[in-house]
């Protein structure tokens, strides 16, 4: 902790670092990492209890002594009852938790702390963790939960700053009433929580057109990710329709590849959408004119060692969901190291097989995420042009739409507008589109401008991170090394070097495994968080435009 942000907590009134097993972290200033908001419930009590505040903090709940400590969200009170009134507060040292009054109704579990009210009413104080929200969805206030959305048009929204992006998230999907997997991440940018708690090293993993990194580079977990992007629907005011996608849960053809996607699926069970990513176990020769054996042979060569995978992994969530509804896609949309997109399209006659065995096989997939040639970090760079892109969309849309499941599109933040509005009118609106990095650029370009040394910090650290990749070998990182110096132009977030890495820095950990950066992205001017905010909303309202091609409803 540097001696700024020492003072700054002295000055806020609480010293806030907890240890939870080997993990060492302020909560109040890394969100999305634990799977509860309440991290003390004995301080949280006390609060409540005592009616400590600060003066710029007001309580929604009416004028009792007992609530000016916190302030709580209106959009979060559960529908009116004649047995009791819940609402979401946030508490003056970060901390929130779940007010009751009014008594007589269900409760989740003991109480933190109870007391009375003025007016005779109790008021009672619940942790506000994920088993909790999870309660209070299911028995009082389920219009306002993630859920799983079939086969409707929507965005896939990448959370790699967390918290700071929904504030611009849900305005955005109200103007446009649109559908979004608003929370969504991936294994390569998400932690277990009991690795982190264990202090297990993060695991290596690959991503095309990038090379090796390392996994859990937001720093967020899966169960905190879904317990932050909640908490913020609740406290958001506006009216969505969203879910959580537990994005590309890889599938590698290592001895423990099926072991590993179960831990990731028990980390994301509360999730709505699972993304089963098994582009690494496909057989990418099988379809090649030396191999033997007509269409469905090489068909079945290719796919059936991954539709085993997600027949397993499918039966597996079915076993944690229960009876709750769940969306399921099959993604095939990337490639291995040594396998370039553009080479292994996905062809009409791949997709018919794929379609009908899963139809054969009773699996449970609502979408599909085909290779349509669309590659990270460049728009799209095949040889038949846009034209050729859109009617491979076509085609493969009119498919899937037939079997009644819904297409995706993953890879969307390098794509230009017009390629975006391309793949727009091929689908006429109807598909999945996902983004996730360009929201993570977009919070750089403002950190740029409204916090320069902020922004050089995060610069430095990338150049590093890029030399120490280009002294391990990496191609991409000598030549955007050489590009930078070439140039000789000032750091800034549109340079290639600082586009392809500045991913790492939030999330890395020291060999203890306490997170070496994070703070300084969740410790900002307010002014900056606003300005990000109405960026983000901007944003997502020209790509909502471009693939959807709706305008601002309200």
């Amino acid at each position: 902790m540097t001696p700024e942000q020492a003072a700054k907590k002295e000055r806020d009134g609480f010293m806030a670092e907890y240890q939870f097993g080997k993990l060492k972290i302020d909560p109040a200033r890394n969100p999305a990492v634990l799977d509860t908001a309440t991290w003390d419930p004995k301080a949280a009590w006390e609060i409540v209890r005592s009616g400590k505040m600060r003066a710029d903090e007001t309580c929604r709940l009416g004028a009792r002594k007992w609530g000016a400590a916190c302030a709580a969200a209106p959009a979060s009170t559960a529908p009116p009852s004649p047995l009791s009134t819940w609402r979401l507060a946030r508490l003056s040292d970060g901390q929130r938790v779940l007010l009751e009054t009014g008594g007589g109704g269900p409760v989740p579990s003991e109480p933190l702390g109870e007391l009375a009210l003025p007016e005779g009413e109790r008021l009672k104080v619940f942790p506000a963790d994920a088993e909790t929200i999870e309660w209070f969805f299911l028995n009082l206030n389920p219009d306002k939960r993630p859920r799983a959305l079939g086969a409707i048009p929507r965005l896939g929204i990448g959370d790699r700053m967390s918290t700071a992006i929904w504030p611009g998230v849900w305005p955005a999907l109200a103007r446009a009433n649109l559908a979004a997997n608003a929370i969504q991440n991936s294994v390569r940018e998400l932690n277990l929580l009991e690795d982190l708690r264990a202090g297990r090293p993060a695991q290596s993993n690959y991503m095309f057109g990038f090379g090796t990194l390392y996994e859990g580079h937001t720093g967020s977990t899966f169960e905190g990710l879904w317990l932050a992007g909640v908490l913020s629907a609740l406290e958001s005011g506006h009216e969505v329709r969203y879910g959580a996608d537990a994005d590309h849960i890889m599938v590698k053809r290592t001895p423990d590849g099926l072991d590993r996607a179960r831990r990731v699926i028990s980390a994301a069970r509360r999730y709505t959408f699972f993304t089963l990513d098994v582009s690494d176990i496909l057989d990418y020769e099988a379809m090649s004119a030396s191999r033997s054996g007509d269409l469905a042979a090489r068909c079945a060569a290719k796919y059936n060692r991954a539709l085993e995978a997600v027949e397993n992994l499918a039966d597996y969530i079915g076993s944690l969901k229960g009876k709750t509804p769940y969306d399921l896609e099959l993604s095939i949309d990337e490639t291995p190291p040594g396998v370039r997109a553009l080479d292994y399209m996905t062809t009409a006659d791949e997709l018919t097989f794929l379609l009908a065995e899963i139809r054969r096989r009773g699996l449970p997939v609502t979408h599909i995420a085909p290779n349509f040639g669309v590659e990270k970090g460049a728009d799209y760079m095949g040889a038949d042009g846009l034209p050729g892109l859109e009617q491979r969309v076509r085609s493969l849309h009119r498919l899937a739409v037939e079997q009644g499941i819904m297409l995706d599109c993953h890879s969307g933040d390098d794509l230009s507008s017009g390629t975006r509005r391309a793949v727009g009118r091929a689908a006429n609106g109807d598909i999945h589109f996902k983004i996730s990095p360009m929201l993570q650029g977009l919070f750089a370009e403002v950190l740029h401008a409204l916090c320069p040394d902020r922004f050089l910090y995060w610069w430095e650290d990338t150049i590093a991170y890029a030399r120490h990749e280009a002294g391990q070998g990496s191609a991409l990182a000598a030549r955007c090394i050489r590009q930078y110096e070439q140039a000789g132009a000032p750091p800034s977030p549109s340079h290639p070097l600082f586009h392809y890495y500045c991913f790492a820095t939030l999330g890395r950990r020291d060999a203890d495994g306490r997170f070496l950066h994070r703070e300084k992205f969740y410790d900002l001017p307010a002014s900056f968080y606003a300005e990000y905010t109405r960026r983000v909303t901007e944003l997502l309202g020209e790509v909502i435009t471009d693939i959807f091609g709706r305008q601002e409803t309200r």
